[in-house]
C-alpha cells in the first residue's frame, strides 16, 4: 500500500509540473514570447507557417516599442523560402510582404529574409498586457517543410521601438502542438492523487 502511495504521488506531481510547460518552440525576449509551429502543406507546392507573437507579458520598465516591420526566413536542409504571403489575427492589420531584406534593408536588401511591413504598428509597452498576435506564412520556393523559422524585429534602430524587445533568432518550427492542456493535466494531476482514497478496506 505504502509503494502504491508514493507511486501515485508522484505521477500526481508529474501531471502538475507538466500542466506549466510550455507547449512549443519558442524563444522569449523582454517577455514578449516568439513561437512558430506549422509547416504543413498549404495543397499547392508552399507550406503554412504560424508564427505566434504573446505580448500579454512583457518585462516591466521597459517602455514601449511599436512593431511594423517585420523579417523572416523560413528554411530546412536543402532550401530557404523565396516568397510569401501572410494573413493575421483580427487584432492587427495592413501586414503585406515589402521584398526581400532583413528588417534594415526591408524590401530593399537579399534573401533569404523576407520583409513585412505595416502601416498600423502593434504597441508593446513593458508590464502592460499589449495581447496575443498570430501571423500564418504560405512560404514558396522551398523544396520541404521548413523546419527553422529566423525572426527579426523591434530593434532600437527601427523608426517606434527602443530595442528593449529586440529579437534576432533562429526557432524550431514544431507541429501544431498536441500537448493536454494545462488544465487537463491539473484535472488528471488531482485524480490521480485521491486515487489512493477510493481503495475499500479489507474486513
Amino acid at each position: 500500500m505504502k509503494k502504491f502511495l508514493v507511486l501515485t504521488a508522484l505521477l500526481a506531481i508529474a501531471c502538475i509540473g507538466f500542466a506549466g510547460v510550455a507547449k512549443a518552440d519558442s524563444f522569449t525576449a523582454g517577455g514578449v514570447v516568439w513561437s512558430f509551429s506549422g509547416g504543413t502543406s498549404d495543397g499547392s507546392g508552399g507550406f503554412n507557417v504560424t508564427l505566434t507573437i504573446d505580448a500579454s507579458n512583457p518585462t516591466s520598465g521597459l517602455g514601449t516599442s511599436t512593431l511594423n516591420i517585420l523579417a523572416v526566413q523560413f528554411f530546412n536542409a536543402g532550401s530557404n523560402a523565396t516568397s510569401a504571403s501572410v494573413t493575421t489575427s483580427s487584432n492587427t492589420t495592413g501586414w503585406t510582404f515589402s521584398g526581400p531584406g532583413n528588417v534594415n534593408q526591408c524590401g530593399t536588401g537579399n534573401l533569404p529574409f523576407l520583409c513585412f511591413q505595416t502601416g498600423t504598428g502593434i504597441t508593446i509597452t513593458g508590464g502592460t498586457n499589449s495581447g496575443i498576435y498570430t501571423f500564418v506564412f504560405d512560404v514558396t520556393g522551398i523544396t520541404g517543410a521548413p523546419t527553422t523559422g529566423d525572426v527579426q524585429a523591434l530593434q532600437g534602430s527601427l523608426p517606434g521601438s527602443n530595442g528593449n524587445f529586440a529579437i534576432s533568432q533562429n526557432i524550431p518550427i514544431g507541429p501544431p502542438t498536441t500537448t493536454p492542456e494545462p488544465a487537463s493535466m491539473l484535472l488528471l494531476g488531482l485524480g490521480l492523487a485521491g486515487v489512493p482514497f477510493l481503495r475499500r478496506k479489507r474486513s
